[in-house]
C-alpha cells in the first residue's frame, strides 16, 4: 500500500473516535489510558489528542500534554498494517509544528529501553537520550529511557 502525505489527514481527535483508538491499542496489545481517562482529557486546556486518518481511516493517534512553554509527548500509536510506511514521521513533525505554534521551547518523552524503532524515530527528529528511570514500567521493571527536543 502506497502511503502518500497528502492522502493523510492530522486532526484533533472528537469523543466518538476513542472507542477506534482503543481499537487499536487492544491490536497491539497495549493499554494506555482508559476510555474514560481518554474523554476527561477531551476537554482538558492542557492534553492534547490527535488522529492521523488515511481514506477517513484513522490509522494512529498521538496524545500530548502542555505546560507553560513545555511539552510532553505522551503516546504515538500506528495501526500495526500501516507501520513502517512513515506514519509516526509525519504525526511527529505535526506536533513539533503544534509545539512550535504554542511557543513550546522544550518536548520530553519516555520510551522502553526494548523499543528501538521509537527510539529511532526521536533520534531522527534530534531528540536527545538525557535521563535513563531504573525499572520505571510496573509490567515488566523495564528502564524507561527520556528523551527531549529543544526548540
Amino acid at each position: 500500500m502506497n502511503i502518500l502525505k497528502n492522502n493523510l489527514t492530522f486532526e484533533k481527535m472528537e469523543e466518538k473516535e476513542v472507542d477506534n483508538i482503543k481499537n487499536i491499542e487492544i491490536e497491539q496489545n497495549i493499554s494506555i489510558l482508559s476510555k474514560e481517562s481518554i474523554k476527561n482529557e477531551l476537554n482538558s486546556t492542557t492534553s492534547f489528542y490527535y488522529v492521523c486518518k488515511f481514506e477517513n481511516e484513522i490509522i494512529g493517534y498521538v496524545n500530548f500534554s502542555t505546560v507553560l512553554d513545555t511539552m510532553e509527548l505522551n503516546s504515538i500509536v500506528v495501526k500495526k498494517d500501516f507501520k513502517q510506511k512513515g506514519i509516526a514521521s509525519y504525526m511527529l513533525d505535526k506536533v513539533i509544528n503544534i509545539a512550535k505554534e504554542k511557543n513550546i521551547t522544550k518536548i520530553f518523552l519516555e520510551v522502553r529501553k526494548s523499543n528501538t524503532p521509537a527510539q529511532n524515530l526521536y533520534k531522527k527528529f534530534n531528540f536527545k537520550h538525557i535521563n535513563t528511570r531504573n525499572k520505571y514500567y510496573s509490567d515488566n521493571l523495564e528502564d524507561a529511557y527520556i528523551y527531549s527536543l529543544s526548540l
